[in-house]
């Protein structure tokens, strides 16, 4: 019984890391309703290890793009580089101060709730604005920055990173498919970065837990999942809008407040 949580958690994670509904809600919702013990630190890499491959493989032809233009000196001209280290860096340096703190303080269940209902009604509204023809490649450094402050809304539990740097984007007139590809750009230094510190916490405790085969596993659904989420979410925007998840953020918002009483 203990191997399914993990095959569940790597499951929560997968599909929620870039649905714009909220990966830490929907963990909390697990916890509450299960008596489970906490899966651990090494495990919570691993998932982010399955999550972050998974965004990198769909991603691949637009990483090949960014990769040959940094090696064939392309970025001077486009500086699509320049533009993604901008938006990054709001979230690198606010949650490198505030990383443990929200997660000590922050990570409650009403808090989850509201925040997750508050941002489902911004996005409805940024889904809204008219959309132009503009390409995620030739975003404007003043748009990236834009982004990237949105992107530090995330470290609230219930904001969702994916919903909330969609949000931002669309309120900049951003289609859904650029958009949501913006935000799956953004998100490969963000979990980066989510893992370093959570490795440096577990450099720096005594004793760490570390069951192999089970985190592996957990890694292994988290790709599958993730990869799966982030191919069903492309597919969906192109015809419908985010309508669907913002009613189900207003539903898990709901439960939450309802485990909450």
């Amino acid at each position: 019984m203990f191997e399914l949580q993990f095959i569940l958690i790597g499951v929560i994670q997968g599909i929620t890391e870039f649905l714009p509904i909220s990966s830490s809600g929907h963990l909390v919702l697990f916890g509450q309703l299960s008596n489970w013990e906490d899966q651990g630190l090494f495990t919570d890499i691993a998932v982010h290890f399955g999550t972050l491959f998974a965004v990198i493989f769909y991603l691949r032809k637009d990483i090949f793009y960014l990769t040959a233009n940094v090696f064939q000196f392309k970025f001077i001209q486009d500086q699509i580089i320049f533009k993604i280290i901008l938006s990054t860096l709001p979230a690198i340096l606010i949650g490198y101060f505030i990383y443990d703190y929200v997660s000590i303080y922050f990570r409650n269940i009403q808090l989850i709730a509201i925040s997750s209902m508050l941002f489902a009604v911004i996005l409805y509204f940024a889904d809204k604005i008219q959309i132009q023809n503009k390409s995620w490649k030739k975003i404007t450094y003043l748009e990236a920055l834009l982004v990237g402050l949105f992107q530090v809304l995330a470290f609230i539990p219930g904001a969702s990173r994916a919903g909330i740097t969609i949000t931002g984007a669309r309120f900049l007139g951003y289609d859904r498919l650029n958009a949501a590809r913006f935000s799956m750009i953004l998100s490969i230094p963000i979990i980066l970065a989510s893992m370093t510190l959570s490795l440096l916490n577990v450099f720096s405790e005594n004793y760490v837990d570390v069951n192999l085969s089970q985190s592996f596993t957990a890694a292994i659904v988290a790709f599958i999942t993730a990869l799966l989420s982030i191919i069903f979410l492309m597919k969906f925007i192109k015809t419908f809008n985010f309508n669907i998840f913002i009613i189900y953020r207003f539903l898990l918002g709901i439960l939450l407040l309802l485990f909450a009483q």
